[in-house]
């Protein structure tokens, strides 16, 4: 009798044992059909959600596909990508539904709109793949941080909900110079603007210069087709590397031609760290303006202000 029930407990086991075999190799073979891709929508301020087809990629392999097709951008041509060109991914790790990505230098600059943007494009397209809710963003081996100093630590896809309009930071006030409508004196204009968060301001008076006066008493200094290819700021001399436009769009008179350089000297020497401007036209120096010697820093001339 022992021996029969011994018999009937092993068989109980055997048959249990392979009713659970197949239940679990069948939830091993379930694959995720669909990732999610975020890409930056037409005005480059919000993200938009494109799906792709991963139904035939092996679950370790999805992570590495995701930021692949978020490299290479959208085939939509309304979308625009969501990372910056040039970046590279330099590892992708999964463990235990964290996954840490080490990017190359080119995908963060200060926190400015399109580092937010690929920000939350990472971790919510990464977080998209089932059985990863976290990801740890690298830059060159180190962790990724903030303007500030902080770091961003392990992100979940509901800690990166993006809004355009948090981006912007307290609105300032600045000290613009236009030509009065005599051409003869700079009258002052004072601007309140607002100041997106990693723009600097050197850029944003040059912009609003470019756009020139909303009084109606002043007139326009820079020909609007000027284009800032760059602005950068050493040892209190700021270098302003202008496009071509800036000289062939204004081929005016000496007295003119003055009015149109102390009101960019003049505007940013408003501002505390600046003391001096080093005009460059498509990264060259150039000997003369038209008339004005135009290759060395140019200092602030309050003559020129009227009164």
């Amino acid at each position: 009798m022992k021996r029969r029930i011994l018999l009937i407990m092993l068989a109980a086991i055997f048959v249990l044992s392979g009713c659970g075999s197949p239940k679990k190799q069948e939830d091993a073979s379930i694959k995720q059909k669909t990732a999610v891709l975020y890409f930056a929508n037409s005005e480059g301020n919000d993200l938009i959600a494109v799906d792709l087809d991963v139904e035939d990629v092996e679950r370790e392999e999805l992570p590495s596909l995701v930021l692949q097709k978020l490299l290479e951008g959208p085939t939509d041509d309304n979308l625009k990508p969501s990372v910056r060109a040039g970046t590279r991914v330099l590892s992708v790790k999964t463990e235990q539904g964290l996954t840490t990505v080490d990017l190359s230098k080119e995908f963060y600059n200060e926190e400015k709109i399109r580092d937010v943007l690929a920000l939350a494009a990472i971790v919510k397209s990464i977080t998209s793949i089932k059985g990863i809710d976290r990801v740890m963003l690298m830059v060159e081996g180190e962790p990724l941080t903030k303007a500030n100093g902080e770091t961003y630590g392990i992100l979940k896809g509901t800690d990166v909900v993006f809004d355009a309009d948090a981006l912007a930071q307290d609105e300032s006030n600045v000290t613009l110079y236009f030509s009065d409508l005599n051409a003869e004196y700079l009258v002052r204009e004072i601007r309140r603007i607002k100041v997106p968060r990693g723009d600097s301001m050197e850029k944003l008076v040059l912009t609003e210069l470019i756009n020139g006066p909303q009084n109606q008493n002043a007139g326009r200094t820079i020909p609007a087709e000027t284009k800032i290819l760059s602005v950068e700021t050493k040892e209190s001399i700021c270098f302003v590397n202008l496009s071509e436009d800036f000289v062939t769009k204004n081929n005016v008179g000496t007295s003119a031609e003055r009015l149109t350089i102390f009101s960019i000297v003049n505007s940013l020497t408003e501002l505390s760290n600046i003391d001096k401007v080093q005009f460059l036209i498509e990264g060259e120096k150039r000997e003369v303006y038209h008339h004005m010697v135009f290759n060395e820093p140019i200092e602030r001339d309050i003559s020129m202000i009227q009164k």
